[in-house]
């Protein structure tokens, strides 16, 4: 079970650029895959991958894009910033343990101490620490084309062979961005209403899906664009482990933060387009991306 958390962080190598950790004891990891604390330990992540996929996912440009057909391929960095209530969560012992006990304990990202507490009875309760982690950045490849019917479409897609237990990473991603404004025929400023969906997965150990439901309302100024929105989204994740003693088992969690907002500025150079995004609330997210559009 060691293994498992361990790789779960470190194998995606181009998702986590700042990450100092320790490693968790077999007893330790089991108490978070197997209880209640699970959601709480682990959902701060799945915050920060579901809100990092979803950042720039659709695209904004408009409304000279909207007259003629164009592809957009570039990437998108992007970098989470950890704040401290993603750190720490209130834990509760469980059987043996009695009475039950509430406890300040860390998340995922949180300080790498672990605790052990005994009650009167000599029962132990172990709750293991985090990894630290004050920052994740990732590297989002996308592809944009349109306009069809007054809409973008948009993608990404990355696969790497890591070889080992975890063998492979992959990221797929779709999602479209209609323009509504123009049934109104808006001139000055474009109102839109997106959605996308994306997936990853690390090998046999974990499988995330990301749904999103986003309003966008922008201007566009010459070369420069400009644009504010609103987001809804759903991340359940699934955590997969193996056991040789009590078997195999699923572990699913959902992401508890749903509803983000967030502003974005574009700048068209001749066939490149630069743009940057920054959106919250927890975490607060950062991205500048740059590609070729024609």
């Amino acid at each position: 079970m060691k293994k498992l958390i361990l790789k779960l962080l470190f194998a995606p190598c181009f998702v986590f650029s700042i990450l100092h950790a320790q490693a968790i004891d077999e007893d330790a990891a089991k108490s978070y895959l197997r209880n209640g604390n699970a959601e709480s330990y682990f959902s701060p992540l799945i915050e920060v991958l579901s809100s990092t996929l979803h950042t720039s996912s659709l695209y904004y440009k408009h409304p000279d894009s909207n007259r003629s057909f164009h592809i957009y391929i570039g990437a998108t960095v992007v970098g989470a910033f950890i704040p401290s209530n993603m750190k720490s969560f209130d834990g509760h012992t469980e059987a043996p343990y009695s009475p039950t006990t509430t406890i300040h304990a860390p998340t995922i990202f949180g300080d790498n101490n672990s605790n052990t507490y005994y009650d009167q009875y000599g029962n132990a309760y172990n709750f293991p620490g985090g990894f630290d982690i004050r920052q994740i950045n990732m590297a989002v490849p996308n592809i944009h084309v349109g306009t069809l019917f007054h809409t973008n479409f948009s993608g990404k897609f990355f696969a790497l062979n890591v070889g080992g237990d975890l063998k492979k990473i992959e990221l797929l991603g779709f999602g479209f961005n209609h323009f509504i404004s123009d049934y109104w025929n808006a001139k000055n400023y474009f109102v839109s209403a997106g959605a996308s969906f994306d997936q990853i997965k690390l090998g046999g150990y974990m499988k995330g899906k990301q749904f999103l439901a986003q309003i966008t309302g922008g201007q566009q100024l010459g070369i420069f664009n400009y644009w504010a929105f609103a987001q809804y989204q759903k991340s359940p994740y699934e955590f997969y482990y193996e056991d040789e003693l009590e078997g195999n088992g699923t572990v699913k969690i959902n992401g508890q933060s749903n509803v983000r907002a967030g502003v974005g500025l574009g700048l068209q150079l001749w066939k490149f387009y630069l743009h940057t995004e920054g959106s919250g609330f927890k975490p607060f997210i950062g991205a500048l991306g740059i590609g070729l559009q024609f």
